[in-house]
C-alpha cells in the first residue's frame, strides 16, 4: 500500500504565498493551493492521502519551556498577515479536502510532526510506502526503506539511498544527534555551544556516534593527546554557553528529546476528521462558493485522482 502524508501547514503557508486569490475581502490562495498541491502528488504517487496538523507539542515545552518562545511573535506585518489569512482558512482547507475523501489528522498536544513519525513507524513495520510531502528537513530523520521525503515545492525527494548525499549524514541517527549538537534557531533550540553545520557532520562520520566521540576526547584528554578545545568542553562537562546551568552534554541529550520524532512519546487523543467523506457534488459548491473557476472548468479530470484511490482503497478493504 502505498501512503502519501502531508504536512498541512507547510502546504499552506506555501499556498498562502502564492498568486493572490480574494473572495471579498478574504484572501483565500491557502485554500486553492493547498487542495492542488495534494492533488497533484496523489496523482503522482497514486498513493492514499492523509493531512497532518500541528496542535501544541505540550510535551516539549514541558521538557524546554522556551520551545518555540518567538513563534508567532515575528515583527514583520507581511509574515503576521500571512499567518493570519492563513489561520483563517486553516478548517476550509480541512473541508474541502474531506470533500474529496482526504482526512485530516489533529492531536491537541502534539505537532504534525509527531503523527508523522508515529505514521511512518507503523506504515514501516506493515512494509507499506510512505511518501511525506513537507519543507521540514527534520522529517528526513524518518526516512527508510520504505520511506521517502519529498519537497512539497518542487517535488524533489530523498530516499535512502541519497540520504548521506543531501544531509551530510550516513544514517537518520546521526542526521538527529548532529541536529542535537548544533541546535535548531527555528525553534529556539539552542547548541551545545562551538560546535557547528560543518563540524557536527564530520564528528558523526568519524567517530559514528556522540557516545563514541566523548569517548574518545576522553581518553585522549586522560593520555594527554591534543584535542580542540570545542571538543575538549563537550566531552568533559563542561557548562553551555547559552545555558550554564547544564553541561553541554546535557543540552545534547536534552535536544535529542526534542528532536527524535521515533522515540518521543505516543501521540494520543487523535482526531482523524472527515474520514471516508468524499461527496463531489458537495465539492462542486465547494468550489463555486470560492469561485475557483479552474477547477470548476476541468472538474471530471481534476477529481479523478480522488475517486481512483478511493476505488483502489474500497477494492484493497473487500478483497
Amino acid at each position: 500500500m502505498r501512503n502519501v502524508i502531508f504536512d498541512s501547514h507547510a502546504v499552506g503557508y506555501a499556498a498562502q504565498s502564492g498568486m493572490k486569490l480574494t473572495v471579498g475581502d478574504r484572501e483565500v490562495q491557502s485554500i486553492f493551493g493547498s487542495i492542488k498541491t495534494v492533488r497533484r502528488y496523489v496523482n503522482e504517487l497514486k498513493a492514499r492521502p492523509v493531512m497532518l496538523w500541528d496542535g501544541k507539542a505540550k510535551w516539549r515545552y514541558e521538557l524546554f519551556p522556551d520551545y518555540k518562545a518567538k513563534r508567532g511573535k515575528e515583527p514583520d506585518p507581511q509574515v503576521q498577515h500571512m499567518r493570519e489569512c492563513f489561520r483563517d482558512c486553516r478548517e476550509d482547507i480541512k473541508r474541502g479536502l474531506g470533500m474529496l475523501g482526504v482526512p485530516s489528522l489533529f492531536a491537541a498536544d502534539f505537532e504534525a510532526d509527531d503523527l508523522a513519525g508515529h505514521l511512518v513507524r507503523n506504515n514501516a513495520k506493515r512494509q507499506h510506502q510512505t511518501y511525506m510531502v513537507t519543507g521540514d528537513h527534520d522529517w528526513k530523520q524518518l526516512i527508510n526503506d520504505y520511506t521517502t521525503w519529498v519537497n512539497h515545492k518542487d517535488g524533489r525527494m530523498v530516499h535512502g539511498i541519497t540520504f548521506a548525499e543531501d544531509t551530510g549524514y550516513l544514517t537518520p541517527e546521526a542526521f538527529v544527534q548532529g541536529k542535537a549538537l548544533v541546535g535548531d534557531n527555528s525553534d529556539e533550540i539552542p547548541g551545545v555551544g562551538r560546535i557547528g553545520e560543518k563540524s557536527a557532520p564530520e564528528i558523526l562520520a568519524q567517530y559514528g556516534s556522540v557516545s563514541a566521540f566523548v569517548r574518545r576526547i576522553r581518553d585522549d584528554v586522560e593520555n594527554g593527546r591534543k584535542v580542540p578545545k570545542a571538543h575538549r568542553d563537550f566531552a568533559m562537562g563542561e557548562p553551555s554557553p547559552k545555558e550554564p546551568h547544564m553541561t553541554r552534554i546535557e543540552v545534547f541529550k536534552r535536544n535529542v528529546k526534542l528532536m527524535n520524532l521515533l522515540t518521543g512519546p505516543k501521540p494520543t487523543d487523535v482526531q482523524v476528521l472527515y474520514r471516508n467523506a468524499m461527496n463531489l457534488d458537495a465539492f462542486h459548491a465547494f468550489c463555486e462558493e470560492f469561485a475557483f473557476r479552474s477547477i470548476l472548468e476541468d472538474f471530471d479530470n481534476f477529481t479523478a485522482p480522488f475517486i481512483d484511490y478511493s476505488a483502489a482503497t474500497q477494492l484493497r478493504k473487500s478483497a
